[in-house]
């Protein structure tokens, strides 16, 4: 039997790579691409200066809001957070004043993105967009692929080298146990409130012939709903897969082999979710960047187009079965 203090330094070393393993800069990078760019076109025409005009009668504030004070401003002033807001969600896109503009972009969509929650609109995906946005603003994320890195290219080429690091590791990691939480969460509120019920009984049933009648955020894509719940069986095998893969997928984390299959199931579930159900979680989608290993996806896309100029941000990508290229550096 090994002694106690060999397995928790096993245990300790494990956790410290699960969180610091070093990385190349690109993974974080493209994650960033690919969250900051789909928002600030979807948010592009979306009003929240509405919200100062909305009778003080119906304001309920949330925790956050009365915890830290947050007054409800007037529109003039809604309008010009909401353009500030809107420009540093394309400038942390493409990477101009990295830093600045994620953290300006966390704040204020903290305020705005939580605004409607205070008059009893409740949403369901921007949530963990929030998350996103706090984790990207207190990380590395313009270190590659962005206005910044290539300035510095410009101005100086050895200063834009940068070397695989665990700072690009745990703002990943972090979002994958976001995600994790999030879909673990709500597993286990059906369980905590329902039991096997959930699955038992025809509540799936119902919940698919409910939302046809226009109760929802949204309206499902499809009435392929109101088929499902002609057949008790289907709709109640389609609540057990639910409860299946929401309570299963934290395995994520740590079965690497099971990954692919637990995050495209999560994936499956928010699609279907809107074809059936409604509610939108589209946002919800464009955190699963996360889970990609862009940089293994660089160095296939250079073997197959037979680059042999080297990549921006995808040189000296450490992988299994050598050590991490601590002392090398990455061209950005």
């Amino acid at each position: 039997m090994r002694p106690m203090s060999s397995v928790l330094q096993a245990l300790a070393q494990r956790w410290m790579t699960f969180w610091f393993e070093p990385a190349a800069p690109t993974n974080l990078a493209v994650s960033r691409i690919i969250v900051y760019a789909p928002l600030a076109v979807f948010y592009l025409l979306h009003d929240y200066s509405v919200w100062g005009d909305v009778s003080s009668a119906l304001y309920q504030p949330i925790w956050l809001f009365e915890t830290l004070h947050l007054p409800v401003f007037s529109t003039s002033v809604l309008d010009v957070l909401q353009n500030v807001w809107k420009l540093s969600l394309f400038t942390a896109a493409i990477g101009l004043f990295t830093t600045a503009s994620c953290a300006v972009s966390a704040a204020l969509g903290l305020y705005l993105l939580g605004l409607p929650h205070n008059f009893g609109q409740t949403y369901h995906f921007d949530a963990a967009i929030v998350f996103a946005f706090g984790v990207l603003a207190l990380s590395r994320c313009g270190d590659a692929l962005s206005v910044d890195a290539w300035r510095r290219a410009s101005r100086n080429r050895a200063a834009a080298r940068v070397c695989p690091s665990g700072e690009y590791t745990w703002p990943i990691r972090l979002m994958w146990v976001t995600l994790s939480l999030v879909f673990f969460a709500a597993g286990v509120a059906k369980l905590w409130t329902s039991g096997f019920e959930w699955i038992a009984s025809d509540q799936m049933t119902l919940l698919l012939m409910r939302v046809q009648y226009h109760i929802s955020d949204a309206d499902p894509v499809t009435n392929w709903g109101s088929y499902i719940a002609q057949h008790s069986i289907v709709a109640r095998a389609l609540a057990a897969l639910t409860l299946i893969i929401e309570t299963t997928y934290p395995l994520a984390l740590f079965r690497t082999r099971l990954r692919p299959v637990i995050v495209l199931a999560g994936i499956g579930l928010v699609v279907g979710i809107r074809l059936l159900m409604g509610p939108t979680f589209e946002h919800f989608l464009l955190l699963n960047a996360f889970w990609v290993p862009w940089d293994r996806v660089g160095v296939w896309l250079r073997a197959r187009l037979g680059h042999d100029r080297p990549l921006p941000a995808f040189d000296d990508v450490p992988h299994k079965g050598r050590p991490p290229a601590r002392e090398k550096a990455v061209h950005v």
